[in-house]
């Protein structure tokens, strides 16, 4: 395993090697330390012409490393996957998470690198370039923005600047909110602005703050009703979607919970030529928020039909073939054997029924919906009656939708707690602090309970040991999951 360059070393690298490393690389690892070039100094970087398109370009690149980062270690940590054959650490999906785990510390590292590289960027790089523009600023401030919206997610808490004092959560989700407000005024690019819009939302929601969470969902539908705005990976140069592999290969890396195995693989392997892409912003989102704020205002009729509104976006999205024959859920080194026909039914939970259609048969090509996809159906909407069977359905449909793009995690609660190595390097932190602790909340399950099922192999059945969406739902009232209730 390469060992994870520290947040205080990455604050002091050579920006020019930075920018080189991160614009021109084609490997997915980044790798200052091997950058050479003593005959060119950051001076110089700053001085010459186009720089700022350059940098701009490499804190692009980054941000796709951190987004890989994120989305693996936070799927694994949750009950959408169970890490049945990779090297990655184990113990992250007990959940069991130390700060001196290495995935703490690369998550971390990443998030930081991204936005010390947009800072660096706008306040020394773009203000020597006479050639940048309001929109490549608007670029920067938006990845500035994701950085800080990734920590507020992710962590209990983290330094804001290189050294700095532990920030916790929610002063990263309100730094987000400044530099996603400030890159859609400079922006003129429509996409991106709206993009930005739904992202607002996002970060509201996660704050809790209902009134601008509806605000800004209800307007990035009004102006851009099927938005979907991917990151793009890049086939030859790197980096590639880090999931592909994971969940296509023929080892049975990643395995979905049997009554998700319809939705996987969401990021098909479509060969050498082609990335698949990753959703970073959706509609959908827009969707789930009004519904769960309709729920809290016990407005049930509005949340019915804001959730009729979400199925017919996603009945748009596309569902392709996929030959997945080679992917044989556990059955060719994993650790534990998954169903693999579409004979099998599944229960969510002990007494519940038995339930078909959660499982594909992997013995010939499957069709998988690769946006957005649920098991939820117009009946089912009308035949909750109260709001706590409505908020149960926004939170399955928000893990079906979500899955394999690293949201679930937040969902849950969970939160990684600062690493050992800014510990032991930063003069402003300090061992024995709460920071120090991940924040897992008293009702998820451990030991591996949250991705456990009893398969019957015979009897071809599945049955959940938890139905973590029902378990969400009766402890709304803890401050760690559903912001509105």
């Amino acid at each position: 395993m390469r060992r994870p360059i520290h947040l205080r070393t990455a604050a002091r690298l050579p920006m020019l090697a930075v920018a080189a490393a991160l614009a021109a690389s084609g490997c997915d690892s980044f790798k200052p330390t091997e950058v050479r070039n003593p005959n060119l100094t950051d001076q110089q970087f700053l001085g010459t012409p186009a720089s700022g398109a350059a940098w701009l370009r490499g804190t692009q690149r980054q941000f796709l490393l951190t987004l890989n980062t994120v989305v693996l270690n936070a799927e694994i940590a949750s009950d959408n996957y169970f890490n049945n054959y990779t090297t990655n650490n184990q113990q992250l999906d007990a959940p069991n998470i130390l700060y001196i785990d290495p995935e703490v510390t690369s998550v971390q590292n990443s998030i930081a690198r991204l936005r010390y590289m947009a800072t660096f960027g706008l306040d020394s790089v773009f203000t020597r370039d006479p050639l940048v523009t309001a929109n490549d600023r608007a670029q920067l401030h938006y990845l500035r923005g994701t950085a800080q919206l990734f920590a507020g997610e992710m962590y209990v808490g983290l330094p804001a600047v290189p050294n700095g004092p532990v920030v916790e959560w929610g002063a990263h989700l309100n730094g987000a909110v400044t530099d996603l407000i400030q890159a859609r005024t400079l922006s003129t690019d429509a996409t991106l602005r709206n993009a930005i819009t739904l992202l607002l939302a996002r970060t509201y929601h996660r704050l809790g703050n209902k009134a601008k969470a509806t605000e800004e969902a209800a307007a990035a539908l009004a102006a851009s009703p099927t938005l979907l705005f991917n990151a793009n990976f890049d086939p030859v140069n790197g980096p590639a979607n880090g999931m592909v592999g994971v969940l296509t290969s023929g080892v049975n890396n990643l395995q979905p919970l049997p009554r998700l195995d319809f939705l996987d693989p969401k990021h098909p392997n479509r060969g050498a030529n082609i990335q698949t892409p990753i959703a970073f912003a959706k509609a959908e989102e827009a969707h789930l928020i009004l519904a769960e704020a309709a729920v809290a205002d016990n407005n049930l009729a509005g949340a019915r039909d804001r959730l009729k509104a979400l199925l017919t976006l996603v009945a748009t999205r596309p569902v392709e073939t996929i030959d997945n024959r080679v992917q044989q859920r556990g059955r060719a080194g994993g650790k534990i054997i998954y169903p693999n026909s579409a004979a099998h039914t599944v229960a969510f939970a002990a007494g519940q029924p038995q339930l078909s259609g959660y499982v594909l048969d992997r013995n010939a090509t499957t069709r998988v919906p690769t946006v957005s996809g649920t098991s939820v159906t117009a009946a089912a909407i009308d035949a909750a009656a109260t709001g706590d069977e409505l908020l149960y359905l926004v939170y399955l449909m928000r893990q079906e939708i979500f899955i394999a793009e690293g949201r679930r995690l937040a969902d849950l609660g969970i939160r990684l707690p600062v690493a050992w190595t800014e510990i032991i390097a930063n003069p402003n932190t300090k061992e024995g602090e709460p920071y120090t602790q991940p924040q897992v909340p008293s009702f998820i399950p451990r030991a591996f309970e949250m991705d456990a099922f009893t398969y019957d192999v015979t009897a071809r059945t599945a049955i959940m040991r938890h139905d973590m969406n029902r378990v969400l739902v009766q402890n709304k009232a803890s401050a760690a999951v559903l912001p509105f209730h």
